[in-house]
């Protein structure tokens, strides 16, 4: 049995095509757009995809192309108008695995259906094969042969097999998204569900909704029940992304859920399980966020299991070059053409600082493809006073952002940290102290106690001022 997915806009289509191919005892995913097609590509594992060419706003073809950048190459059948063939044809040049024409003979659907089964099939024990040997598709597209990189892909090898927490650190745009990927790429829930969310995209009020479902009548607006991302997520991978952006009242409900295990609807009583992987990525500093109680320490330790943190491209210099050359071959598969950055270019790329790092370089690569026209790529289209106008402003203004740029600056002197504390109360310098102090022990108590020279009752009883909480994990930690 494999898991189809059936994107048409027409009811009828959709329910003829899921009918046939239930009947041959294939699990059946329908959407009526392509972003719906991609939300469902997120929650599922998929086998191969049925798609209708034309859709509205985002056709089949572009779904096809976003979802072999986000996917990989899961085998795509595109269905096509009559008289249409040449733009199927094209569609097959561009990755498509084949393409039916209306009507659409049923038989040969299945027949079509059951080869791109068969060829999933066989990719996915290639790429186990490759696993095994060492290499994955998903570390590949981490571009890069720097040291610094060298050194991440090796963590993401050590953590994947296991189903310990992952926490992935870095400013934004440095390619944490496809970190947290390789990381459940190469994990023995690969081929399990893999579930993205954006904490900080999500509307507070609608937060734990989207993380743990909702009954229906838990709101204005819960026409139905709804499963939430734990429940999607289960058995394989959870993805949190800008997890330091979640509000406090969120993050007590998350560590519920990761220290028994158990969760239930918005409007519900039931309690629900998930056997989840959870991995969570931040441009913040966690631990300043924690010293600053906008983040909870019990649950920073409880993410922080394994920290991987990415670069920025600024320390990465010599990867400039290599991520360049992606970016060009992409837009030359995308546009049909055969262009080339030049070396006056990318010498002139490797100088800049990148303050919005790899997703700033891809933009602006992309600008200088399609501002050229020559099928040499110059760099006398390439500004760098802008981005230096970016670093001059961007960094100044986000304080808060995680930077790992930090061993280039001065060291911090004694009188530095003593001046940021001059005009607060004795009670906030001392509560300062003891959760920095905890933060620098790994969450072990019995350590920062002796550090503090306190006694660990007198530590416990500070904390619980504070509001820290004392899991059960911890306590297990202090006495290892």
């Amino acid at each position: 049995m494999a898991n189809i997915l059936i994107i048409d806009d027409n009811a009828g289509n959709r329910d003829t095509y899921a009918d046939i191919l239930e009947g041959d005892g294939h699990a059946v995913l329908k959407a009526i757009s392509g972003e719906e097609g991609l939300a469902k590509m997120s929650a599922a594992v998929v086998d191969a995809v049925l798609c209708d060419l034309k859709l509205p706003n985002l056709d089949g073809l572009a779904t096809m192309e976003l979802a072999h950048e986000k996917y990989g190459p899961v085998p795509w059948i595109l269905i096509t108008g009559h008289g249409n063939e040449e733009t199927a044809v094209a569609a097959i040049k561009q990755g498509a695995f084949n393409y039916l024409t209306k009507p659409v003979d049923l038989s040969r659907l299945k027949a079509t259906v059951e080869s791109a089964v068969r060829h999933s099939a066989t990719t996915r024990e290639n790429k186990a094969l490759r696993r095994e040997l060492g290499y994955d598709e998903a570390l590949d597209r981490i571009v890069g042969t720097s040291v610094a990189i060298r050194h991440v892909k090796a963590m993401i090898k050590q953590v994947a097999a296991s189903d310990a927490n992952v926490l992935i650190e870095g400013e934004s745009g440095t390619g944490k998204e496809l970190v947290a990927d390789a990381v459940h790429a190469l994990s023995n829930r690969a081929g399990r569900p893999y579930v993205k969310i954006n904490t900080a995209a999500i509307p507070r009020e609608l937060l734990e909704s989207e993380l743990f479902g909702h009954e229906r009548g838990a709101f204005t607006g819960a026409v139905s029940q709804k499963k939430g991302r734990f429940e999607s997520a289960d058995t394989g991978t959870l993805f949190l992304d800008e997890i330091g952006e979640m509000p406090l009242d969120s993050q007590v409900k998350l560590l519920r859920v990761l220290q028994d295990g158990t969760f239930h609807h918005v409007g519900g009583n039931a309690p629900l399980h998930a056997d989840v992987r959870l991995v969570c990525a931040t441009n913040r500093n966690l631990k300043n966020e924690v010293l600053a109680n906008r983040f909870r320490m019990d649950l920073y330790f409880r993410l922080n299991v394994v920290n991987i943190v990415v670069p920025p491209l600024r320390e990465r210099r010599e990867d400039i070059p290599l991520l360049a050359k992606s970016f060009i071959d992409r837009l030359n598969r995308r546009h049909h053409q055969n262009k080339e950055l030049s070396e006056n270019l990318l010498q002139a790329l490797r100088r800049q600082d990148w303050p919005g790092n790899v997703r700033e370089l891809e933009n602006s690569i992309e600008k200088l493809y399609v501002l050229s026209s020559s099928r040499i790529v110059e760099a006398d289209g390439f500004h760098p006073e802008d981005i230096d106008s970016v670093a001059a402003t961007g960094r100044a203004q986000t304080p808060a952002t995680y930077v790992s740029d930090q061993a280039t600056r001065p060291a911090p002197t004694p009188d530095d940290a003593i001046r940021i504390l001059v005009g607060l109360p004795v009670d906030e310098v001392e509560k300062r102290l003891i959760i920095a102090t905890l933060a620098h022990c790994g969450g072990n108590k019995s350590k920062a106690a002796r550090q503090l020279q306190i006694g660990l009752k007198t530590l416990y009883r500070k904390l619980e001022s504070y509001g820290v909480k004392i899991g059960e994990d911890e306590e297990v930690a202090e006495k290892a």
